[in-house]
């Protein structure tokens, strides 16, 4: 399909017939084909597609940060007047982070986890020259503010492990926005985010555009947000540009079949739900008055996570917390997990308050309760197989023996649609979304009555998060799984929940079956957070 040309404004970015081959165990795999794309001063390009599709290695390209066993194989990549394919490794170190910002996808592996958030700012800010001293203090404190964190001057001397995910994610967005480049490469940068942040964030990406004509290439798998945030939008699949166009017209009338499926999977406010109707069951896990206070640095008083939570997860049933980032949701999930132990009030298991097991029965407990975390990235050992990685509860469970754990491993695979073949691969062989489908079927090892899911399906693409949802649901069918899913998509939530718990500053507000809260909302929190879902004012319609 021949690429429509960005509008007639100075072009920043032009990429012209680039391919990119990867050398892999299994032979030479070609990640990119012959892809090219304009970029103009003020505009936002996105770029659409499923995982592993090459979004990210297109990314990577730009920013010359391929992997070690990668290589740009064909085509250029213009910089203004400078190929970028040919600048030498000297002239990319002074661009990167200068020129060419980058936002990307994983907050926890780009943050360095023994400095302090406000010094990593600063050292990007004195490494660019951009201030010194008490001066790059000030504008770190500053930009923390201008990426949306609260009492910024507490935060600056936080670690990175007492923010949130959607919190590192913003410090990542403040530092590639400090020295205000000419390219901003955005990779999935608001998919751990809340809606309510992540309309900041893209507001403040607008902004930068807009006022100082910086060209930014959004990369993200959610079409709504794409199609409500780029000016044009490029669909990519199996490493090929296969439609691009205005958004507006590309959403209102897609060309490709891909693209279609693709908006076809896209969760929206008035789809079909996936959850069928289930009768009211007895109560798997109650949570009542619930307390999880917190010691923060820089803080007198506690920091109070959790406040007075009352929560009920039925038998059989997908009960879901929404809320922003820091609204106390994954704390929430970690004491139905016994990660953390309350404070304060009770967790009951089966009518056990869990506080109190001990030895066989707590591990019986963790048997019963599995997690699938936020970040794929974290979450699987480097070191393992993936048949290893998803064999572990098996193993430490002390269930079956080698070959009926091998024919596990297949099975589990299967069912969250990966093929048997990956069983032999390493996670960093796997895209973001693929390994998330092996946590989930890691976490389906063991059999359990309740998973629970924090942000579980944000890394995935449409497509696969479609897959995955299915697979919930027939789960749940089949095996009557409890879920206790956690997300800041609200339209994912309207589609699986039988209940939803909305949470403000670690309170319950606002709770009830989804159509009646997403339809008419009491509380003008859940308004906001329903008003800043992307499309909304279309797929609400």
């Amino acid at each position: 399909m021949t690429t429509s040309p960005a509008p007639a404004r100075e072009l920043v970015l032009k990429v012209r017939d680039l391919s990119v081959t990867f050398s892999t165990s299994r032979g030479e795999v070609e990640a990119v084909r012959n892809v090219s794309l304009d970029v103009a001063a003020g505009e936002t390009l996105a770029i659409v597609g499923e995982s592993g599709s090459g979004k990210s290695t297109l990314v990577a390209c730009v920013n010359r940060l391929l992997a070690d066993n990668g290589r740009i194989s064909g085509g250029t990549i213009m910089l203004d007047d400078l190929d970028l394919t040919a600048a030498s490794e000297k002239r990319m170190t002074a661009i990167r982070g200068n020129r060419i910002g980058l936002v990307p996808q994983d907050p926890m592996t780009n943050l360095n986890p023994v400095m302090k958030i406000g010094a990593q700012i600063v050292e990007a800010l004195e490494v660019h020259g951009l201030a010194k001293g008490q001066a790059a203090r000030t504008e770190a404190v500053r930009l923390l503010g201008e990426a949306g964190i609260s009492d910024a001057e507490a935060r600056f001397h936080q670690y990175p492990h007492e923010f949130s995910g959607g919190m590192r994610q913003r410090v990542l967005i403040a530092m590639a926005l400090a020295c205000r480049p000419e390219v901003l490469l955005a990779d999935e940068p608001t998919s751990a985010l809340d809606v309510t942040v992540q309309r900041l964030v893209l507001d403040q990406m607008g902004q930068l555009a807009s006022e100082l004509g910086a060209a930014v290439l959004l990369i993200t798998h959610d079409l709504a947000l794409a199609a409500e945030r780029a000016d044009r939008v490029a669909v990519m699949y199996r490493g090929e540009i296969v439609e691009t166009g205005p958004a507006a017209e590309l959403i209102a009338d897609p060309q490709h079949e891909y693209t279609r499926r693709l908006l076809a999977a896209a969760p929206g406010m008035a789809g079909a739900k996936v959850a069928s109707v289930r009768p009211a069951a007895e109560n798997l896990l109650e949570m009542t008055g619930a307390i999880k206070r917190y010691r923060i640095r820089g803080r007198r008083d506690p920091f109070l996570a959790v406040d007075n939570v009352d929560l009920v997860i039925p038998r059989g049933q997908t009960v879901a917390i929404v809320g922003e980032s820091g609204s106390g949701k994954s704390t929430t999930a970690r004491l139905a997990l016994r990660l953390e132990d309350a404070d304060g009030g009770s967790v009951r298991y089966r009518g056990t308050d869990i506080s109190t097991l001990r030895g066989k029965e707590l591990m019986a407990f963790r048997r019963s309760v599995q997690p699938v975390f936020q970040n794929p990235y974290g979450s699987l050992d480097p070191r393992y197989t993936i048949g290893q990685v998803v064999a572990e509860p098996l193993r430490v469970h002390k269930i079956g023996d080698a070959a009926t754990r091998r024919k596990a491993v297949t099975e589990l695979l299967d069912q969250v649609a990966l093929p048997a073949s990956f069983a032999d691969r390493y996670p960093h062989e796997l895209s973001g979304g693929q390994r998330q489908r092996v946590a989930i079927a890691r976490a389906l090892a063991l059999n359990p009555e309740l998973v629970v899911m924090d942000e579980a399906v944000s890394a995935l693409d449409v497509l696969v998060q479609e897959q995955i949802l299915d697979l919930m649901v027939s789960l749940q069918e089949e095996l009557g799984l409890s879920y206790l899913f956690i997300s800041h998509d609200l339209a994912v939530v309207r589609l699986v929940a039988h209940q939803v718990y909305v949470m403000n500053a670690g309170q319950i507000v606002e709770s009830g079956d989804p159509d009646t809260i997403f339809r008419s909302p009491r509380e003008e929190y859940t308004k906001q957070l329903i008003a800043a879902i992307p499309g909304h004012t279309l797929t609400a319609a």
